[in-house]
Order: C-alpha cells, then sequence, then structure tokens
C-alpha cells in the first residue's frame, strides 16, 4: 500500500532541463513521428516522468512499479514550449485513492521556465494494482 502521508508532499524542483532539437526529435522519432512542427505537446512526459524518479524509488513511499499501469495524462498549457526553453519540474502527490482494494495514484507536475514563470500543469494518474494475496496453503 502507499502511503497515504504522502499526499499534498512536493518534492524539490528537478535541475533545469533545456528543451533541445535533437531531444524533441528524438522523442517524435520514438513515436513515429516527423519533427519540423515544434515541441509536440506531449514532448513533456519526457521532462516530468524523470521528475517523479525520486519519488518512484522512495521504499517509504511504497510504491511497486512493477503493479502500475498508466491511467490518464492531462497537459495544461500556459504557453508552448519552444526549442531553447530551460525548464524545472516540481512533482506533487495529489491523491492516493483506494479502489477495490487497488489504489489510484494523482500525481502534478509543476513546469516552470527560466524566469519562474508557469508553463505547464501535468497531471498522471497512474492505477496501482493491489498486492496478490498471499498463498495460505
Amino acid at each position: 500500500m502507499l502511503n497515504q502521508g504522502y499526499v499534498g508532499h512536493s518534492l524539490p524542483a528537478t535541475d533545469p532541463v533545456e528543451i533541445t532539437v535533437d531531444a524533441v526529435a528524438a522523442f517524435c522519432e520514438a513515436l513515429g513521428q516527423s519533427g519540423g512542427q515544434g515541441v509536440p505537446a506531449t514532448f513533456l512526459i519526457s521532462v516530468t516522468l524523470p521528475a517523479a524518479d525520486a519519488l518512484i524509488n522512495d521504499p517509504e513511499f511504497g510504491l511497486d512499479f512493477s503493479r502500475v499501469l498508466h491511467r490518464e495524462q492531462k497537459f495544461t498549457y500556459r504557453r508552448p514550449l519552444k526549442i531553447g526553453d530551460v525548464v524545472t519540474c516540481t512533482v506533487t502527490v495529489e491523491s492516493i485513492k483506494v479502489v477495490a482494494g487497488n489504489e489510484l495514484l494523482t500525481l502534478r507536475n509543476e513546469v516552470h521556465d527560466a524566469d519562474g514563470s508557469a508553463v505547464a500543469s501535468v497531471t498522471t494518474t497512474l492505477f496501482v494494482a493491489a498486492e496478490p494475496a498471499e498463498d495460505t496453503a
């Protein structure tokens, strides 16, 4: 079970990450898309997912990533990303809900530019399957 005490907890901001032509091209290639149309709206996942690593790897939080299914992703932009932007991310545990023994984990990731201005908010909801029952036979 996830540690409910983490609800409302925010991780420290990440180190700055520059949005580069090469990073966008690699992202587009991985999706089978051609680049050249600017930074895709979903590119931020490549920055925000690693921002949650400290939480995912925290044994006190209790997340077994082998039981995780991605449920929902929402991007709310205040302005488009562009090549050359330098951003930081701050992850907050929004909620942990228990549903039929499984858990729904919602993380909010606030993305800011080098000036500290808000660029986007990325909300991720993960389904965390219940731990298998122990065989008592």
